[in-house]
């Protein structure tokens, strides 16, 4: 009769145990980052870097996260004229390949930037 009491005992505190754990699993799983490029879970890019190349600006994310990102060049004519934006006419949705602004000929990039979305 202990054993059996004992073994009720001991299978109740696993039980309890078990319970507990799943629940802090399943309270830190949306701390957990989420499974590489899986647009499933949509999310913000990350490991984002921009920076001005050639006569335009060009901006790359490691992960894509299910969003996307779009260069974008600030230029100015030669002549001194107005600054005006220039970018992409899609948004990238694939990690580490970039997105690239330029500025067309007759003007010069002054700035530029990344633009980033939770959406593809």
């Amino acid at each position: 009769m202990k054993k059996t009491i004992y073994s009720l005992l001991a299978a109740m505190a696993m039980a309890i145990s078990l319970l507990v754990g799943a629940h802090g699993a399943a309270a830190a799983a949306p701390d957990a980052a989420p499974a590489s490029d899986d647009v499933s879970i949509m999310g913000w890019p990350s490991g984002c870097a921009d920076y001005q190349y050639n006569n335009g600006w060009l901006a790359r994310c490691t992960k894509a996260n299910g969003g996307s990102w779009m260069a974008f060049a600030v230029c100015q004519t030669e002549g001194g004229g107005p600054r005006f934006t220039r970018n992409p006419s899609v948004w990238q949705t694939v990690s580490n390949v970039p997105s690239y602004a330029s500025c067309p000929p007759g003007s010069f990039v002054v700035d530029g930037g990344i633009w980033t979305s939770n959406t593809p």
